[in-house]
């Protein structure tokens, strides 16, 4: 049997290839202790490092594993927690998101640990010019050692999406929010959304740079990537991005309109393959806002498509 790693090892290993020797300086500051049976510390995804730690207290995450968001599971047939959790089970999803705002983190965390399940993500959506809600360090304390992301999604009613001259703000949002994950995970990913301050990946790589620390990075959303009109091929901005890309995430397109993946006109199977030809081997995310219906309906649908995309992309 492997035995579990140790904090310095698994950052040595995850980080290497994507961060160098920003990830050697963190590991060499980490804690040299074993690891405790908890779930795996978070780092940088874009050398495939949830596929990378090992041992019987870290529980192998494959590449590419699939999660679902929780506006997935808003449909009528799941009414409670538990019944959200089951389903993303039942179809075969590594595990789920959640929303900052939704104040529920602790009973989240039990329904999906209850069904052996990675809580993936919580996504929270502060003004760049504000103070960061004190709340999420209660939260992040919750998502201590787990491989998870806190993403940011910076609005603004001062500035206009991509503006730089909010970078020093949110820099230092991004540092207080990184101070207080550690370097045990969670980790901090750049959330790019149409119309927020930050709504290109562009800005996440940016934002990332500046902060200069492996557990900071971003988002590669393909809706909001679609929405704001890509200003490059996609290839070029994978390039860019990859050393500090944490999550890929993924739906249908109708004409623009977010839809279950077995839908629409847009080919995610060719995304996928580029995503895979730039060397990312980390999580993916299921979008699925505004689609209507019984969860279970469209995310089986979804669930058999990407069983089919991962055979056409050779992920």
């Amino acid at each position: 049997m492997l035995r579990a790693m140790t904090r310095r090892e698994w950052l040595g290993a995850a980080i290497g290839t994507a961060a160098g020797a920003a990830a050697a300086r963190l590991a060499r500051g980490g804690d040299a202790g074993a690891g405790t049976g908890g779930p795996a510390p978070a780092a940088s995804a874009a050398a495939g490092t949830m596929a990378t730690a090992a041992g019987p207290a870290l529980r192998d995450i494959p590449p590419y594993a699939l999660y679902v968001f929780d506006n997935g599971l808003i449909g009528p047939d799941v009414p409670t927690i538990e019944a959200k959790v089951a389903l993303a089970k039942k179809l075969g999803f590594a595990g789920m998101t959640d929303h900052f705002a939704a104040r529920r983190l602790a009973q989240v965390l039990d329904a999906l640990d209850k069904q052996g399940l990675e809580f993936a993500s919580l996504y929270s959506t502060p003004l760049v010019e504000a103070e960061i809600d004190a709340r999420l360090k209660d939260d992040i304390a919750l998502l201590r050692g787990r491989r998870a992301r806190i993403e940011i999604a910076f609005s603004s009613k001062q500035f206009k999406p991509s503006d730089p001259a909010a970078d020093g703000r949110a820099t230092d949002a991004i540092k207080r929010v990184a101070d207080w994950c550690g370097d045990s995970g969670p980790v901090v990913s750049i959330y790019p959304h149409r119309n927020s301050w930050t709504e290109r990946t562009e800005d996440g790589v940016r934002l990332a740079r500046k902060v200069g620390r492996p557990t900071v990075g971003t988002n590669l959303n393909l809706v909001h990537w679609q929405w704001v009109t890509p200003v490059r091929p996609l290839e070029e901005l994978l390039a860019e991005a990859l050393p500090h890309l944490m999550l890929v995430t993924i739906n249908g397109l109708d004409k623009g309109k977010i839809v279950p993946l077995s839908d629409g006109d847009f080919d995610v199977a060719a995304f996928m393959a580029a995503v895979k030809k730039s060397g990312y081997k980390g999580p993916v995310g299921l979008q699925c806002y505004s689609i209507p219906g019984e969860s279970e309906a469209h995310l089986a649908k979804s669930m058999a498509k990407w069983r089919e995309i991962r055979k056409q992309a050779g992920l």
